[in-house]
């Protein structure tokens, strides 16, 4: 986590996340580049991950192959995904999202 999100509340960390200058990767749909090299962001806090931990069902986009099926049955679709989606799309709509410069 990076030092600028310390002492914020799960939610507060979620609204103003920021990721990395030079960041391609297009949240909204869950694919494209980045120059981490890493295939999920690393920095990305937990309440905006609407994936599930075990299969990497996308909640968002539906994206991957549930290992639930049609029909959601983990624990992680009962008692996270909803909330964590509602969120993401709120993170989403508040619009562009900027690197903080740091002054100082």
């Amino acid at each position: 986590m990076r030092n600028d999100m310390r002492g914020l509340n799960p939610v507060e960390r979620a609204l103003e996340f920021v990721p990395c200058d030079g960041c391609d990767w297009d949240f909204e749909n869950g694919e494209g580049l980045a120059p981490c090299g890493r295939y999920f962001c690393p920095d990305l806090p937990d309440a905006l991950d609407v994936r599930c931990p075990t299969c990497l069902f996308n909640f968002a986009t539906g994206a991957s192959n549930s290992q639930c099926g049609e029909v959601h049955t983990c624990k992680f679709s009962h008692e996270h995904a909803a909330a964590r989606v509602e969120l993401f799309q709120r993170w989403l709509a508040s619009g562009p999202r900027k690197t903080p410069v740091l002054t100082g």
